[in-house]
């Protein structure tokens, strides 16, 4: 045989053999379930998706109900996952309700009352029974979809603890219901966050319309928020609104942290870091406490801005927390640094001491004691820890 054939047809096996050794698997988001409903006299797909921990746990979890869930489950899915990862928000449970064509106008009177009837009932009905849920429930559409939000919200509003609608249209009849609820409610209470593209015409007239209707009769009452989404079109504004819907709904939820020392003093200083703790123990049962990263991040922020007098505020804010000796070593080798590049010699030695006895065989305390003593012009003892 021609050693170049013999070559191709080696290389045609080897290749042929290694893609035989490729497990191939189903890629499978959550379940889906068909309930028969009553109320529609019809069938509906609901899909359901379950948090990580669920299985090992025995715990309640908040359920995300995301209309439209044929196009906007996996979103839902996609942000949970990244939330989580990165403790923005705690896990729940997602549902998405499917839509046929036949639910296009379920925002409007009958049909929208069958429509939350059919969610109530039978859709939030089955999830309860068959899944740890807990009585938190959010509620998410879009479009029409997002009219029906505002409308479940005023016709049962307890149903729903938040509300998020993405260019919610149509609203003039909504708004009506809206003024009537709060009329009749004015300590109402609920979380509603709703959103429209720039450039959306008769959609963006009925949110501006609800935005002045509620900064009218629910500025201080309602845990609401309206954004103009610059840059988004009418299909677009789901996925930005669910976002940041959900960032804001959970505000609370993450340990606070600033980008720099004039975001810190602009939203209020440490009575707003105290605040923020407090609301997020009632929240979500964490304790009242600022969390170490909180605290490093505010004397870092310090550090970089090279204000030492708003440093040494926060370090002896923070002395009796002790959260300079839970920190990582490097972190906390900064912090020493940091008095002796500001000739606080006394300071920077009684930390590097510490954490030299703390981390033996770590060098990085060392060569800041030999620094400082070096900055004294005590070379004898600088030399003993070089």
């Amino acid at each position: 045989m021609n050693l170049k054939i013999f070559i191709v047809v080696l290389l045609f096996f080897l290749n042929l053999k290694s893609h035989s050794q490729i497990n191939e698997t189903n890629n499978v988001v959550g379940k889906t379930f068909l309930i028969q409903s009553k109320v529609l006299n019809d069938e509906r797909e609901v899909q359901v998706f379950l948090p990580d921990s669920y299985t090992e746990s025995k715990k309640e979890y908040p359920v995300l109900y995301i209309l439209d869930g044929q196009r906007y489950f996996l979103h839902g899915v996609s942000l949970h996952k990244s939330f989580v990862e990165f403790r923005q928000t705690p896990e729940f449970i997602i549902v998405g309700i499917s839509k046929k064509q036949s639910d296009r106008n379920r925002n409007f009177s009958s049909n929208s009352k069958k429509y939350l009837e059919f969610i109530e009932k039978e859709a939030i009905g089955f999830i309860d029974q068959r899944f740890r849920t807990s009585k938190e429930r959010l509620l998410f559409g879009w479009a029409y979809g997002g009219g029906f939000v505002i409308q479940a919200m005023t016709t049962n509003p307890d149903l729903f603890k938040g509300y998020i609608a993405a260019s919610p249209f149509p609203l003039d009849e909504k708004i009506n219901k809206v003024d009537s609820l709060l009329s009749k409610s004015p300590n109402f209470y609920k979380f509603l966050y709703f959103t429209s593209g720039s450039n959306e015409g008769v959609v963006k007239d009925g949110t501006d319309n609800l935005n002045k209707h509620l900064l009218n009769k629910a500025l201080k009452t309602m845990n609401w928020t309206f954004r103009e989404l610059e840059g988004e079109e009418h299909r677009s504004t789901p996925f930005t609104t669910l976002y940041h819907g959900l960032k804001k709904y959970y505000h609370f939820y993450p340990e606070l942290q600033f980008s720099n020392l004039e975001e810190f003093n602009k939203v209020g200083g440490l009575d707003y870091v105290y605040d923020y703790y407090k609301q997020r123990a009632q929240q979500f049962g964490f304790p009242r406490e600022l969390t170490k990263w909180t605290m490093f991040t505010l004397v870092r922020n310090a550090m970089r801005a090279n204000d030492y007098n708003q440093f040494d505020t926060f370090m002896n804010e923070f002395e009796k927390t002790n959260f300079f000796g839970e920190l990582r070593i490097n972190r906390a080798c900064s912090i020493a640094e940091f008095y002796l590049q500001n000739n606080q010699y006394d300071k920077a030695i009684n930390l590097f001491t510490f954490l030299s006895e703390k981390h033996p065989n770590a060098e990085r305390p060392l060569k800041g004691l030999g620094d400082t003593y070096k900055e004294m012009s005590d070379e004898n003892k600088a030399s003993l820890f070089y």
